[in-house]
């Protein structure tokens, strides 16, 4: 799925495989063409239906995704026909993956850069609140259904094995998961298509890529330095605005990070040590900042004010229980494998 956090999750992994001598081809528009080129897979070009900004509500998804899938299948099917894939790994809302998988007949393996589920634990009823069958539903359940041949849970249950991106510390009842499920942790790779950065003095240093004004407005006067995504208006001297911010290289020395609770973002922070203020904007994401709160990580924020971000940024930096509890997760992380383990699945299920 051409998004930020669907994309970006899974680069390390795309770069293992061509480490290892696959010859990988992605999908990618234009956004992304340096991203996977970067990598040494093929760049596949096609277009997106999906707007700037997805909306808050994981039903209104459901249809962008839909709508996405139904027109990323006739850009890809012909190509992939004359140049049958070995295997087919696909973002679990990247539904067109899983079609052409099924119509080419060879393996596929889900990609989740979401929470995943089971009989013990489910995203949808976790998040999605409880619905009544109108007619919006039923055409939309029956629109997928005509599209991917099944019912949906069947069609993303069908796949022999699923990459969780995420470690199975941070999965709730992760301990319930069988083997079908490898919690990997992050795919993470350089990423040098976003540029390099480095610290311009020796303040600590926050990271904000959501409501980046109200961020900037309480950094200034503030003894440390902000680093945002998007626009600010009359910025502090301690304040910098990047329309894409080259995040992997700002959280190498970031003490918090404020975002909107993408997994991958929250991934990604983890990774590197920084504790989170969440402020969610999707119902997924709200509740990956109720699972870093629950575990101690963060903070999950519904409002955010000048006042509120000041005196957040100052407890996550000075409690020593959240560093503690941020680096054991850290070290879960890195202890989970990564592209590594991921590339070890993706050969496991191409020998069999």
């Amino acid at each position: 799925m051409p998004e930020r956090g669907h994309v970006l999750p899974a680069l390390g992994l795309v770069a293992e495989l061509v480490r290892r001598g696959h010859r990988v081809s992605v999908p990618a528009t234009d956004a992304f063409t340096a991203a996977v080129t970067e990598c040494g897979a093929t760049p596949i070009p096609c277009t997106t239906t999906l707007p700037r900004d997805l909306p808050a509500s994981l039903f209104e998804a459901a249809k962008l995704a839909l709508t996405e899938a139904e027109s990323a299948v006739p850009q890809l099917e012909e190509l992939f026909r004359d140049d049958r894939p070995d295997i087919v790994l696909w973002d679990v809302a990247a539904w067109a993956g899983g079609v052409l998988a099924h119509r080419l007949g060879v393996p596929n393996v889900v990609l989740e850069p979401f929470l995943v589920s089971n009989a013990h634990w489910s995203l949808a009823a976790e998040v999605v609140p409880a619905r009544t069958f109108g007619p919006d539903a039923i055409r939309f359940f029956t629109e997928v259904h005509r599209f991917v041949g099944s019912a949906l849970p069947e069609f993303t249950a069908g796949a022999r094995r699923r990459i969780a991106l995420f470690p199975r510390q941070f999965q709730p009842e992760g301990a319930t998961f069988d083997e079908r499920y490898a919690f990997t942790g992050p795919a993470l790779t350089e990423r040098a298509f976003q540029g390099t950065w480095t610290p311009p003095d020796d303040r600590p240093v926050v990271l904000a890529t959501t409501a980046t004004q109200v961020c900037a407005d309480a950094a200034r006067g503030m003894p440390w330095h902000l680093v945002t995504r998007g626009t600010v208006l009359s910025p502090a001297p301690n304040v910098e605005t990047h329309e894409t911010v080259p995040q992997l290289a700002v959280l190498r020395h970031a003490g918090v990070a404020i975002t909107r609770g993408g997994l991958a973002g929250v991934m990604e922070a983890l990774h590197h040590g920084v504790p989170l203020i969440v402020v969610p904007h999707m119902t997924d994401q709200r509740l990956n900042g109720q699972r870093v709160e629950e575990l101690g990580l963060g903070v999950l924020l519904d409002t955010v004010t000048v006042a509120g971000v000041r005196s957040l940024v100052e407890q996550l930096t000075s409690d020593s229980a959240i560093s503690a509890r941020v680096d054991d997760m850290r070290r879960m992380i890195h202890r989970a494998g990564g592209s590594a383990f991921a590339a070890d699945v993706v050969e496991e299920e191409l020998a069999r």
